[in-house]
């Protein structure tokens, strides 16, 4: 099976069908989607299908880029541009496995189930800990899903036990991709958004093709006596889109009229088990993911932004979006490109997804897609500052929040755990009107003050207001711990007080009342 030839996944179209093609048809005005029985197989096969457009049909500049995406290549142009790189893209066979090691020799074969990255461990298993994702579910899957299985471990791999290596971004990252806001995008436009010119990605020339998908050649093993560590040096940048911590191999066999497990497609050919082995590429240094997020340490460089307890939200809006030098953000690669480029252009908007991991356990799978703004050059650094400013304020709200409805309910709340769902109610109700505000902030020039002050005037009125609403809700949907109504009294006025009263909310009140003195 080539996945080239036949892709491992359906491609959709805008009445909702979903058909199998090849890599060279995928400029078909008619797809405009991509279709997958897992959300994050969707997300690894958009990263699938970019990381092949930027291996071998990357342009060299913009001008170059624009004339692909307002005309693509033809289905035989696509074929030729492949075909250098179509053995790297078998899934069976005697030579290179795509994203497998053919040197693994006698190992002990896992269930196929302990491919999907929220799987029980063996551990679980054993003590019989598998209460909420139970043993069992998947037993086989055809060849395609196991494809997907395969990548989606690959580029997204937790920590796994003794040797087991992460993924070159860490256990869980974040992938931020841009989507065109055109209900009538096709497929290809939202692939090739995301696409870097080679004179922006700075790579250089791929001597080698294992350069780029190390399955091409003999593993790089990372044992400590005998391996060696991987940085951007030893091979090619680009293996960033094609990283394969994880020595793996699909055992792959002939069952007739079987049916596959996730999917539910018949088959004649299944994966049931597969060989494993620890010790594979250990990625270090300083390789950067084009499509994920980082933090900047000042020591340690850079850090891949991960999954997190409670979602993807406007809290994280900034550093996802624009990022943020004065938070130590930095936005993806291809977010930064696009923000230069073509937010003029493409109008779009930003589908942000990955697993929350806890070591090796997948806690929660998000995805959610946040607004873009066209920000002029000269009025970006007032913008960021007034974003940061607007979500101090809602950070400092919601921890309010939570300390007043703790301290309402409890007479010693210091010995009470916080409850989660507090905080994260505040974000999600003032999530609309964040985002009003932002289109606001971005329609306006950033030196008129009584613009600005006026949406700072809003924003404080409106977190104050959700705020006590929700105080009250909280407090009146569970028992009080001795019913002490005066406590409840209390702890809403100090919050009423402090909602106000606090650092960032002092700062951005004196910005309106000097404006309001100066307009008087």
């Amino acid at each position: 099976m080539n996945l080239l030839s036949a892709l491992p996944f359906r491609l959709a179209q805008q009445d909702g069908s979903h058909h199998q093609a090849s890599f060279a048809q995928l400029t078909d005005p008619r797809w405009t989607d991509i279709w997958s029985p897992r959300p994050d197989f969707r997300g690894a096969a958009y990263q699938f299908l970019i990381g092949v457009l930027q291996t071998a049909l990357a342009p060299e500049d913009q001008e170059h880029w624009q004339e692909l995406w307002d005309t693509p290549p033809t289905e035989a142009e696509l074929q030729a541009a492949l075909a250098p790189y179509a053995s790297a893209f078998n899934l069976d066979g005697d030579s290179w496995r795509f994203m497998q090691d053919n040197d693994l020799g006698d190992v002990e074969s896992k269930s196929i189930a302990n491919l999907l990255i929220e799987s029980p461990g063996d551990k679980t298993v054993r003590d019989n800990l598998d209460h909420f994702i139970k043993r069992g579910r998947v037993e086989q899957i055809c060849p395609a899903c196991a494809a997907m299985a395969l990548f989606t471990l690959q580029i997204n791999a937790p920590s796994g036990g003794a040797g087991h290596r992460v993924s070159l971004r860490g256990g869980g990252p974040l992938t931020t991709l841009l989507v065109p806001n055109a209900p009538d995008a096709t497929l290809w436009q939202k692939l090739w958004l995301n696409v870097l010119p080679e004179d922006a990605l700075g790579y250089g020339a791929l001597p080698r093709l294992s350069d780029a998908l190390p399955w091409m050649a003999r593993t790089r093993t990372s044992e400590a006596k005998t391996g060696t560590d991987t940085t951007p040096e030893h091979v090619h940048r680009l293996q960033a889109y094609w990283s394969t911590p994880r020595r793996i191999s699909l055992e792959i066999e002939a069952a007739p009229h079987s049916r596959c497990d996730l999917c539910g497609a018949d088959t004649d050919t299944v994966v049931r088990h597969y060989g494993t082995k620890n010790y594979g590429i250990n990625y270090t240094g300083a390789w950067q993911h084009p499509l994920t997020p980082y933090s900047v340490d000042p020591k340690t460089g850079l850090l891949s932004i991960k999954g997190q307890k409670g979602g993807i939200g406007y809290r994280h809006w900034l550093g996802l979006a624009l990022g943020s030098a004065a938070d130590h953000r930095e936005a993806a690669r291809i977010v930064g490109h696009f923000n230069q480029h073509l937010t003029k252009r493409v109008p779009a908007r930003l589908w942000c997804f990955g697993f929350d991991m806890d070591n090796m356990k997948a806690r929660c799978w998000y995805d959610a897609t946040l607004p873009l703004h066209e920000i002029e050059p000269a009025q970006q650094r007032a913008f960021i500052s007034a974003v940061r400013s607007v979500l101090e304020l809602a950070t400092e709200a919601a921890k309010l929040l939570n300390s007043h409805v703790k301290a309402a309910r409890f007479s010693r709340p210091g010995d009470v755990p916080s409850d989660p769902a507090v905080p994260q109610s505040f974000w999600q109700a003032s999530e609309p009107g964040f985002y009003a505000l932002l289109k606001q902030l971005a329609d306006i020039r950033m030196d008129d003050d009584a613009a600005v002050a006026g949406i700072y005037r809003s924003w404080l009125t409106d977190v104050s207001r959700i705020a006590l609403r929700l105080f009250d809700q909280w407090v009146e949907s569970v028992p009080i711990e001795d019913g002490n109504m005066g406590r409840i009294v209390r702890q809403r006025e100090e919050l009423r007080k402090w909602l106000n009263a606090n650092k960032i909310a002092k700062e951005l009140w004196k910005i309106v009342k000097a404006y309001q003195k100066e307009a008087a």
